[in-house]
């Protein structure tokens, strides 16, 4: 690369905050997301404080903090004087490549409160890093764009404007990743930067040579094709080491930015009987109407499973979960069950899905569709064809929402055991094969399916399942069962906000009322705590739950 070359290249700068405002600095990036101070939090924890704000000033300042926007934020974006139409409608389009693929929304106003605000001061451009906007004046610009004018070609535009925004959602240059290890010619660089560009040696060591801790950054692997790389020379390095001036986001500033800001996952509910009647008084139906927490412009499917019973075993064991009158604002929540069934208690929850979702797909089998009713079988499979294919074989996810199971054989013949259980295998990008089976002397008249697809490694949301025989053999039936699963490492930025549990698997002693439900706890970033209970005089041999969490 020729010294012209270099000269044709503007950089920016990233705008520091004064030290004496460092201490608010880290206190508004936590209060906008707590995943800032995840190094805070340990270290408040560990010296026995309740926050961090009560560590002593030496540690506050030391731990290393992150500056990201809370998920899902709108941030607003004031383009202030001194562009023309053309370079303000350039910057906007070029900024808006990030909403691809982070979840937050960038809103450009003409006036009142503004999160960022872009100059066009003639020199260099440059901006402050994430949340350290918010510690700057309301009447003085968070980014500034030096050399931008109606000539400028859309390469440049794309390579700056994509580089600044990116500082402005919290992006570290690349060069000061902990993973860089750049072999610079230190010196060279001082006197290269100094006589181009006119920086003091504390704007190179800044800029240039301080790397940020492992724990404010995601990847682990330099990135040479980063946006957020300066361009290098090998004139600057001590073995030849060169990079060239990246325009457009990489595909690793792609799956940084959509981990840090996940696409929000769809809202999620769950309803029970005894929100409508007392548990001592069982009746077979069950509805509530539901609102929708924001209207829908269509009505979104509600793929829904059985995550809680508690069902007399003096008859066969009956219960249907499913939605109807499903409209843009509300819906119809069911449990249901029939003929002389007592059913004391049962829950259910679904997914709110948006008719035009790109990413999640789910549908319904029940044996019934099969085969009669009164022709009862051991197993039922249904190859399934995903209405949309996806690029990789997804995850599927299934949920027992319903069963007819006879537990009495008449006198003097012992009870059946409730055994039934739901799953796919031979997943693949177009279907997948759904099963829906029984074994033993257990008597399965129907028993009905949901199943949910989602992309495999789509950040912020991780599926799975678990089984009681996961922590015990089936021939050891306890009541309380616990257990915990591992999400993906780096799958989530904080703690998912919602974790949707149905049931998958039963296999419950036969003479008692069939009780069982599962919920979860203790919910971090890497997993979460699992339960499966059954009370009273239930015989738990064995149970299964499918789960799916959310940012």
């Amino acid at each position: 690369m020729t010294r012209e070359e270099l000269l044709s290249i503007h950089i920016c700068t990233q705008i520091p905050l004064p030290p004496e405002l460092r201490a608010e600095a880290i206190r508004r990036a936590i209060q906008e997301n707590p995943a800032n101070g995840h190094a805070h939090a340990q270290a408040a924890a560990a010296a026995g404080v309740a926050s961090a704000d009560e560590l002593p000033p030496q540690v506050f300042l030391a731990l290393p903090t992150g500056k990201m926007w809370a998920n899902g934020r709108t941030l607003r974006v004031q383009l202030l004087d001194g562009a023309s139409p053309y370079v303000q409608s350039k910057v906007q389009q070029h900024a808006a490549v990030w909403q691809k693929y982070a979840n937050i929304n960038l809103q450009f106003v003409t006036s009142g409160p503004s999160e960022i605000r872009v100059a066009f001061t003639p020199g260099g451009s440059g901006s402050n890093l994430g949340t350290d906007c918010l510690l700057i004046p309301a009447d003085q610009p968070t980014m500034n764009f030096g050399w931008f004018n109606d000539d400028t070609d859309d390469e440049e535009f794309s390579r700056t404007v994509g580089h600044e925004f990116g500082h402005a959602l919290g992006c570290i240059h690349e060069h000061q990743s902990p993973a860089a290890n750049i072999p610079w010619n230190r010196q060279a660089v001082y006197d290269y930067y100094e006589t181009t560009y006119g920086w003091t040696q504390a704007q190179v060591d800044v800029n240039i040579f301080q790397l940020y801790s492992a724990t404010t950054t995601q990847f682990s692997e330099f990135d040479v094709l980063s946006i957020m790389l300066y361009a290098i020379p090998a004139s600057l390095t001590t073995n030849g080491f060169f990079t060239k001036s990246n325009t457009h986001l990489s595909e690793t500033d792609k799956r940084f930015i959509t981990l840090v800001y996940p696409p929000s996952g769809p809202d999620t509910g769950s309803f029970n009987t005894m929100e409508v009647r007392p548990w001592d008084q069982p009746r077979l139906w069950h509805v509530k109407e539901l609102v929708f927490a924001t209207p829908y412009t269509a009505p979104p499917g509600l793929p829904i499973g059985l995550n809680e019973l508690d069902i007399d075993s003096g008859a066969n064991l009956r219960v249907n979960a499913y939605t109807d009158t499903v409209g843009t604002s509300k819906f119809h929540a069911h449990i249901d069950s029939w003929a002389d069934t007592r059913l004391y208690s049962a829950g259910c929850s679904w997914l709110e899905v948006a008719a035009d979702d790109p990413d999640i797909q789910f549908g319904t089998f029940n044996t019934m569709d099969d085969h009669p009713w009164d022709l009862p079988q051991l197993q039922t499979s249904r190859a399934i064809v995903f209405p949309r294919a996806f690029a990789s074989p997804p995850a599927v996810v299934v949920w027992l929402n319903g069963f007819d199971i006879q537990c009495q054989n008449g006198a003097p013949s012992p009870p059946k055991n409730a055994r039934v259980q739901v799953y796919a295998t031979d997943v693949t990008a177009t279907g997948f094969t759904l099963h829906v089976d029984t074994w033993g002397d257990t008597t399965l008249y129907s028993a009905g399916a949901t199943w949910i697809a989602l992309p495999a490694d789509r950040p912020g949301m991780a599926s799975g399942s678990f089984n009681t025989m996961d922590v015990r053999p089936w021939n050891q039936p306890q009541l309380s069962n616990t257990g915990r699963v591992d999400f993906p490492a780096g799958r989530f930025s904080a703690a998912p906000s919602k974790v949707r549990l149905g049931l998958n698997a039963l296999d419950i002693g036969g003479g008692h009322n069939l009780r069982v439900n599962t919920t979860s706890d203790a919910i971090t970033t890497s997993g979460m705590n699992w339960h499966i209970e059954a009370w009273g005089d239930t015989v738990l041999y064995s149970a299964g739950a499918s789960y799916i969490a959310f940012a």
